[in-house]
Formats: structure tokens, sequence, C-alpha cells
């Protein structure tokens, strides 16, 4: 993962573990609602409740260990008292309150909850329940170096029906306007919204991941895996410093050319045309240097690009492109423990990070030195995982979790595949259309061609400030940018410091972009409180772009003032660049109307 050149400045596995933990989600809702029926005081409905809670818990212990009777049996108690909690609330006495002029809303969500709750156990369940022997970690773990299809395929329809179910659910109570109900109910039910959207999600993704990779991995195709290295920041998440073909027999895989993104960088030509816009907030470079294709945080036109440029550069054809960071690395080696590379050195959980952003280039100054050891890491990591070996809950929960912070991202020529991953994290798309209605983008792009970014920590924030009588919610976003590299960073090894482009050796230029809502706009940005607005737009959509200066141990805040599009008046998504650090900081903002 040799340095890249300067940017531009300022002008699927984890099925079991998925569907499991959609099902977690709606059991803590279950917990949620006795917040629910304290309110209304009913002393049956709460020891039902109580009953239920106990239930799910024993559920989720089923289900996690494959056991199918036992699951059927916790899924009756779950049923018989969530449904009688549900029957006292459908009562005659309830059905009047629910008409009342003050308490009548409050009633109607109580039950509104409590009737979701009840169809989700009575239908949205049974169906993970039948397989649930099926949910076996070794079923779904590689063996031999291929993964069982049929098994993943098996599991699909059980798990479409699921999840409609589940997503049904959701858009019931989603409707219920928690801010308008009293206050000792608002919250119970803002939590009840907020686990039974997480389960909904979760849920589809567990119905588009038992869809697509039964179609990936069926037949004959070729894959390109990139690595994408956050310690030179790029707006999917870093440069994509390493690369690596994945050829594919029937679910059977094997690990094919690797090589360096430097060695398909700087190109006399443009891989795929550019438009203006593309070319204002990027430069030309998004088409012409592999290094640079994620430049965009639109990672299906930054696939598209790379897979143009490999074809040119090494006469390689693929059917798409996975991505991977070395955060979802070190996921990975908690489910199949350490690897010993050909150096000696050893790669573990916790040591991954700065191993592969930081160490890798103190202890082998030279690029063919550091691509042997990107390399041989790939390839002892690659062979571990389709050997089968670790704790397969471990591992698939590793890379669900990579998934949820965006870090895992999945792209192919398949219309059909593309169709199904949608909007989804994994897909990585820029929102477009109406989901781009309800969508904050903050990206950064690191503009001196080092590896700097190891020392960044940045915070980001987003709240809705106000809803006008049309629907128009003004949003805030503030972005905390902290540099923890040494003082003396200027004497780093010139991998790391980067050659001065933009910047002295050590310090950091970041190019920050700020995506509006479509039909909103970015109507202020500052550094540290100094206007700093450029602003752009994306397929009609608007963005600012600023260039940020970090020198060792300097912190900088960057605020923006964002409107909404007239109408929108839910709650809307906040998605940004990954960092080094596990956790996301892409977030849902809660409407202000």
């Amino acid at each position: 993962m040799s340095s890249s050149r300067t940017a531009p400045t300022a002008k699927k596995k984890p099925r079991r573990l998925t569907i499991v933990l959609a099902v977690l989600g709606l059991l803590v809702v279950i917990g949620v609602a006795l917040a629910v029926y304290a309110y209304t005081q009913l002393s049956s409905a709460r020891d039902d409740i109580d009953v239920a809670t106990t239930s799910a818990s024993e559920l989720q212990t089923a289900l996690e260990s494959g056991d199918q009777p036992a699951a059927q049996t916790s899924l009756e108690q779950l049923q018989r008292s969530i449904g009688d909690a549900d029957s006292t609330l459908s009562g005659a006495i309830f059905s009047v309150a629910a008409k009342l002029p003050v308490a009548g809303k409050n009633v109607k969500a109580a039950r509104t909850v409590t009737s979701s709750l009840s169809t989700v156990a009575d239908d949205g369940l049974p169906p993970l329940v039948e397989i649930a022997d099926q949910f076996n970690g070794k079923t779904f773990n590689p063996a031999g170096g291929k993964i069982d299809v049929a098994a993943i395929a098996a599991i699909g329809p059980n798990v479409t029906t699921s999840a409609r179910v589940i997503e049904a659910a959701s858009a019931d109570v989603d409707a219920i306007d928690a801010s308008s109900l009293n206050g000792s109910l608002r919250g119970p039910v803002e939590d009840v919204q907020s686990k039974l959207a997480h389960a909904a999600t979760v849920a589809q993704r567990a119905t588009t991941a038992s869809t697509v990779v039964p179609q990936m991995l069926t037949g004959k195709h070729r894959y390109l895996l990139i690595f994408q290295n956050n310690a030179e920041i790029r707006a999917t998440g870093g440069l994509p410093g390493a690369y690596a073909v994945l050829d594919v027999n029937d679910g059977k895989i094997s690990l094919g050319e690797q090589g360096s993104g430097a060695s398909m960088g700087d190109l006399p030509y443009e891989a795929t045309p550019i438009s203006q816009e593309e070319t204002d907030l990027f430069d030309t470079k998004l088409v012409s240097d592999f290094r640079d294709i994620n430049f965009t945080p639109d990672f299906p036109r930054a696939a598209e690009i790379g897979t143009a440029i490999l074809a040119r550069e090494k006469n390689i054809d693929v059917d798409g492109v996975l991505s991977v960071d070395p955060v979802t690395l070190s996921y990975v080696l908690d489910g199949i423990g350490p690897i010993t590379l050909d150096d000696g050195s050893t790669l573990t959980s916790s040591n991954a990070v700065d191993v592969l952003l930081n160490g890798v280039y103190v202890n082998y100054p030279e690029p063919d030195a550091q691509d042997a050891f990107f390399a041989s890491a790939t390839q002892k990591i690659f062979d571990k995982v389709l050997a089968g070996q670790g704790d397969p809950t471990a591992l698939l929960k590793a890379l669900t979790k990579a998934t949820d912070e965006r870090r895992v991202q999945v792209w192919t020529k398949d219309s059909a595949i593309t169709d199904a991953l949608g909007d989804s994290a994994v897909a990585g798309k820029l929102p477009t259309g109406t989901a781009a209605d309800s969508s904050i983008g903050i990206y950064l792009n690191d503009a001196t061609g080092a590896k700097m970014q190891y020392y960044l920590d940045y915070d980001i924030s987003a709240k809705a400030t106000r809803c006008t009588e049309s629907g128009t919610q003004s949003f805030e976003t503030t972005t905390t940018l902290t540099s923890s590299a040494p003082a003396d960073s200027a004497q780093l090894p010139e991998s790391i410091r980067g050659p001065g482009f933009g910047a002295e050796p050590g310090s950091m230029l970041l190019n920050y972009y700020v995506y509006a809502p479509d039909g909103g706009k970015v109507t202020a940005l500052t550094i540290d409180g100094e206007d700093a607005a450029y602003p752009l737009t994306q397929d009609g959509r608007g963005v600012d772009l600023t260039t940020v200066q970090l020198d060792p141990g300097q912190t900088v805040t960057v605020k923006a003032t964002i409107s909404g599009k007239d109408g929108q008046r839910w709650a809307t998504r906040l998605l940004a660049t990954p960092s080094i650090k596990p956790g996301s900081e892409s977030s849902v903002i809660r409407s202000a109307c």
C-alpha cells in the first residue's frame, strides 16, 4: 500500500448471526413494552410482559444453539404472554378509553405497540424457529475452501417471510407520534420504535444476504477484493492500497493475483468518462489513479472505475468488487484467532490496526517490502477463514459488525444483485432519489499523499434544530478533528509523513465534504467559526467542500448548517466516512417536526 499522489484541494456471509440479531432486536422490544404497561397500571399485563421477557431470553439462547425443540417451547410461551397482554389492552374498557380526547391517543399508542409485538410473535418469529436447527454455525462456516451455498439459499424463504412481518410491524409502530404522548409513555414508545426499526433493518439485511450470497457464489465468477487503508483516508474509508482477485466456482473460493494500488496509479488516461461535477469535486484523478477511485463517497461508482482500470492495466475482467479495511480484518481475527506472518510476526485482533496502518511503514520503508507484508497477511487470513478455523459465531459477529459500520462493501455488474442490495449499508451507495431526501453526508479525503490519518481522531454529531409549518427541517452538524501525531512528525518515515503536498510533512490536509439532503442546501460552513464554504453540486444535490489543515496536536471544529427538503418531516440519516476506530460515525437524526 504505497502512497498515493495528492488529492485536489478545495476549489456475507453472516447469515446465522444476522437472522439471530434480527430476533434479538425484537426480544429487546418486548422488554421495553413493560414500561408501556406500567403507564396503564395494568398489573396483569405487566406480569405477562415479565413472563414474555424471560421466554424471549430463553428463545434467544435456543436459537443461538440451534436447539429447535427448545426454541419452539420458548416461542409458544412468548406468544401466550404477549397475546394475553394484547388482549388486555384490546378489551372493551380500553376501546372506550381510546376514544377519549386526552387519554385516547396514549391508549391507542399502547394498543398499537402490543398488537404489533403480538403479530411479530405469532407471524414473524415462527418461520425462524422452524429453521432453528439450521442456525448451527458450522453449516455456514467455510470448509475446505468452500461455502455451502445450498444451506444459505434454503433459509431464504423463511427469512423473507419473517422480514416482511417485522417490517410491517415496524411501520405501524413508527406511525405513532411519540412526541405527542404522555411523558411517561413517550420514552418507552420511542424505544420500541427505535428497536423495532433496527430489527426490521437487520431482518431485511438477512433477506438480502440469503438472496445475494447464493447468486454471487453459484457458478463461476471472478471478483476484485480491495483493501482500503484508513491511514490515508478516502470518502468510503481509505486508500485502495492493495487488491486481490477472487475466483469462485460453485461456492469454492480461491485467491488469485495480488498487487498494490500503486501499480495502477498515475495513469495517462481516464478509465471512464468523468462529469464536470465530479471533476470539480474530486479532480480527474478519480478516473486516472486506482488509489483515488473512492474520492467519491459512492462505492458503486468507485467500483465501476476500479474495474475499468483493472481491465486495462492488468487485463483482468471481474464480475464485481468487494472491499474491506484493516478494522474489518481486526474483527475477523477476533473470530479466527492470531496468524503468524512470513516474517515471523504475529497479527492479532488487538494489534492488526496498528500494524497494518502504521507499523508496516515503520518497519519496512521500501514499498516492495510493504506490499510483500500485506500480501502475506492477506494470504494467511484468507487461508484460515476458508479452512473454517476459529469460532464460527465470533466470525459472523465480526463480519456483521463491520457491515453495520459500513466497512464491508459489495458491488456487482449483475443488475439483479445490485437491485437486491438496494440502499443497504453493504451497497455503499450515495443515496439518490427519495432516499437522498432524508440523507446528510460528511466525507473526508486526504489531500497530501500521506498515511497521517492513523493519527486522526474525529467525532461527528448532528441534530435537527427546527421544523417549519411546511415541514422544512434545519440541521446542525459538528465535526471535531484532532491530530494525535507526535510533535516531531516531520521525522517520521516518508511513507507515513508524506511528500509534503499542500502542507508541511507531518501535518494533515483534508478535503471535507458536506452533502445536503436532495432538495435542501448547506446554508453555512465554518472552520473554528470562520466561513469556509465552497458550494458545489453532485447529481443536482448541494455539496459544500472545504479544506482542513491539522498540525500535530491541533484540534479543529467544522460546523455546518443545513436546510432540508420542504415536506421532509421524518428522521434523517447521517452517513459518514468510517475511521480507524471501532464503531461508526453514521447515525440517525431524530426529526424536529
